[in-house]
């Protein structure tokens, strides 16, 4: 090989700076420094110039001069607390290696060293060998510059540094190496790869192979398919920048058995700048990797073995924990319901003839629960649950059964009672008990119950039916308006089937046609105009008869199909308001339809309407949908985002029963309100009380102020309109004009009204 199959590195700067350049790139190094022994001490040659590190570097210098080490290295001054030394106490340098130039004689010369500001681990055997081939290259140019040398320098540094010197020089320094050694042309990198120009005997010894039989090849001869290819990827990428590199590779020896070693290759380059060489040191560390696998193996067996056993305890935890979920509600810690109906079973199941003892049954709903939900969220909600199981551990006995049925209903088995006793007691100490506040944040809330109380007889033989008995005396206890508690009677029991069968009767009463639309008018009452109609929907029951919707409205909303009746409502009343404008022409009246705020909530109820409308072809500003207050109690933002969107398609918005409910001006000023409808109980008795009237007055001149069309419902008399008419009501509806009719009595009272 000759210099110009080498690559260059470092630029046309001096022989020496070009070596330590060489030094510091080898060894991965911002700091290399040449320093000249002379009777009055060292001085320094830096690359690059660091002056402020020239104490540190002197002084670790001076060390290095005297240690007899083959090469003085310090990993990391702050780490190396046997130094104590004024100038270390802060050190700039942390990491610093130096091999010093020693003549035939012994003497040292100088130094050459390398030193980082970061810490470093040591240098890798490529490293080491490297640094001493240029040491060695440096001593030589160091004698070739002393005042007593006969020959030119730049003479003899060319005849002296040829390229087979360069190569001696390098084989001298690894010829008695333990490490197995390559020395490697430069290039090229690629396949099919820098030559082999060298190898020292324990390379032979470790892979089989003779130095005959290796000269002018390439290292590949070492690899198989076994050898990690991303290792090899790093490998040659660092090749091919000319960088220092370590890996950990899986040789093949020539036997064909396979070896780990531990590589560590570095490039080499000459006075002139220009790298020559790799050195390539192996290790053989196939025992340390079968001492490591052996370890990793053993470390699985203990990590499966240790998984077994947290699989074995988990599977335990979680059988017990099934077990105890199995029979506990989750939030409040309760027995469950089902423990409660087990419990139950085997209560009732202890009774053999009718004298023996009874249990009773308590079963609880709480009251209001829903209105701290939607107000104050569900982590109230479940703190009010959670202190109500506390009080009502305290209200039983250690024998009883206390249970979460779910939701906010609880239930409690007491044993062994011989009459309704024993359940009245319990259900009075759980009203006491409930009657405080529970603090909840900063608020305090007030919580009640309703309670049912059932007990067991000769007639009662299964848990479900007494369960089932105490809920429906719980209902009778909720329908008194009041915390309270009742006892099961055989009368609530077929109230409640015939509860039930309407029920039944009534989700099946659209498909049969069972419904009846009505319409009432609403009249301007200066001129007797009618100006609209209100749709009003009956039940013709075929059993029951006429059936008013205050006894099926509620019902329809519990049990999910208001949605359908109310769709049922909106579309027949808009047709048959189309087919009026067909007989009626001019007359232009508005429809108004009441609608749940569950149903405004919901996501196709805006495209249903405007479907509706489409389909019958009902102008929008003629359709007017009534709420009451009580729907800006859950998700006010969310109602008045609907209200909104109902708005800019032209629907009205009537707020209806205004004052009964929930009342507040404030739903006037943040909601598009157009219409307010007084409800009728103040109309009967503005005339008997003036403070009635009083809030009458209020309401007709706040919609005058806010320019929104009053309406009066429930007005029966001529002296309630006489005082409207006063009041500047614009609008009234009651049985003073019409009651509730058909669309074909509509159509008559439209012929004779103007």
């Amino acid at each position: 090989m000759t210099d110009s199959d080498a690559r260059p590195a470092f630029g046309s700067s001096s022989e020496i700076t070009r070596l330590l350049e060489a030094a510091a790139h080898v060894a991965g190094c911002p700091i290399a420094i040449y320093a000249e022994r002379s009777p009055s001490g060292f001085r320094l040659t830096v690359h690059p110039g660091l002056d402020r590190h020239d104490v540190e570097l002197l002084a670790l210098i001076e060390e290095a001069a005297e240690n007899l080490s083959n090469i003085f290295i310090v990993d990391d001054l702050h780490a190396d607390v046997d130094r104590d030394t004024a100038c270390f106490d802060d050190p700039a340098v942390r990491f610093f290696a130096a091999i010093r130039l020693l003549d035939r004689q012994g003497e040292c010369l100088g130094v050459l060293a390398i030193a980082d500001e970061r810490p470093h681990a040591g240098l890798s055997p490529a490293q080491s060998y490297a640094l001493a081939t240029l040491s060695a290259h440096l001593l030589g140019l160091v004698q070739l510059r002393r005042p007593d040398q006969r020959v030119a320098p730049e003479r003899a540094t060319r005849e002296r540094w040829s390229t087979s010197e360069r190569l001696r020089l390098l084989e001298s320094v690894v010829v008695h190496a333990n490490d197995a050694v390559l020395i490697t042309e430069a290039s090229p990198i690629d396949r099919p790869g820098p030559r082999i120009v060298y190898c020292n005997a324990a390379f032979e010894r470790t892979t089989g192979y003779s130095e005959a039989e290796v000269l002018g090849l390439t290292p590949r001869i070492l690899q198989s398919d076994q050898t990690d290819r991303a290792s090899l990827d790093r490998l040659r990428l660092a090749l091919h920048q000319w960088k220092p590199v370590e890996v950990e590779l899986l040789n093949t020896r020539k036997d064909g058995t396979v070896f780990w070693v531990e590589l560590s290759i570095v490039p080499v380059a000459d006075e002139a700048g220009w790298f020559t060489h790799w050195i390539s040191v192996q290790r053989d560390v196939t025992d340390r990797k079968r001492a490591e696998e052996i370890a990793v193996r053993a470390r699985l067996t203990e990590a499966e073995n240790e998984a077994f056993e947290k699989e074995i305890l988990s599977r335990k935890n979680a059988e017990r924990k099934l077990r105890f979920d199995a029979f506990h509600d989750d939030l409040t810690k309760l027995r469950n319901r089902a423990f409660f109906m087990d419990r139950l079973t085997t209560v009732l199941g202890r009774k053999t003839n009718p004298r023996s003892t009874y249990c009773t049954v308590l079963f609880l709903d709480l009251n209001g629960f829903k209105l701290v939900n939607d107000s104050l969220g569900h982590r109230a909600g479940d703190v009010l649950l959670i202190e109500t199981a506390l009080r009502l551990r305290s209200c039983i006995r250690p024998g009883d059964t206390l249970s979460r049925i779910g939701g906010d209903e609880f239930a409690i088995l007491i044993e062994d009672t011989i009459d309704a006793t024993s359940g009245i007691s319990v259900a009075q100490r759980v009203l006491n008990a409930l009657s405080r506040p529970v603090k909840i944040g900063h608020q305090d809330v007030f919580s009640s119950a309703s309670i049912g109380i059932a007990q067991s007889s000769e007639l009662f033989l299964h848990a479900e039916e007494l369960l089932r008995n105490a809920d429906i005396a719980m209902y009778t206890a909720k329908r008194g308006g009041t915390a309270g508690y009742a006892l099961f009677t055989r009368s609530m029991h077929v109230a409640a089937v015939a509860a039930l069968e309407m029920q039944t009767d009534l989700r099946q009463a659209i498909g049969r046609d069972e419904f009846v639309l009505l319409f009432q008018p609403i009249v301007d009452p200066a001129s007797a105009r009618i100006t609209g109609m209100e749709a009003l929907v009956r039940w013709q029951h075929p059993e029951r008869g006429l059936i008013g919707p205050a006894q099926f409205i509620p019902l329809a909303e519990e049990i999910g199909v208001i949605r359908d009746l109310t769709r049922w409502v909106l579309r027949g009343a808009c047709a048959q308001m189309k087919a009026l404008d067909a007989r009626h022409a001019g007359r232009m009246l508005r429809l108004s339809v009441n609608v749940s705020g569950n149903e405004l909530l919901e996501k196709e109820f805006i495209p249903e309407i405007q479907q509706l409308l489409d389909e019958t072809g009902l102008e929008a500003h003629r359709l007017q949908l009534e709420i009451t207050e009580s729907v800006f109690i859950s998700r006010p933002a969310a109602v008045g985002q609907v209200l909104e969107n109902l708005r800019s398609l032209g629907i009205r918005i009537a707020l209806d029963d205004f004052g009964t409910g929930f009342s507040s001006l404030s739903y006037l000023d943040r909601y598009p309100i157009d219409t307010i409808k007084i409800d009728q109980s103040f109309i009967v008795r503005m005339l008997a009380r003036e403070r009635t009237l009083a809030i009458v007055e209020t309401i007709i001149d706040l919609g005058k102020t806010l320019k929104l069309d009053v309406v009066a419902e429930g007005v029966e008399n001529e002296e309630q309109l006489g005082r409207l008419l006063e009041l500047g009501c614009s609008s009234v509806q009651g049985f003073l004009f019409a009651p509730p009719m058909s669309g074909s009595a509509i159509d008559a009272l439209l012929m004779g009204t103007p």
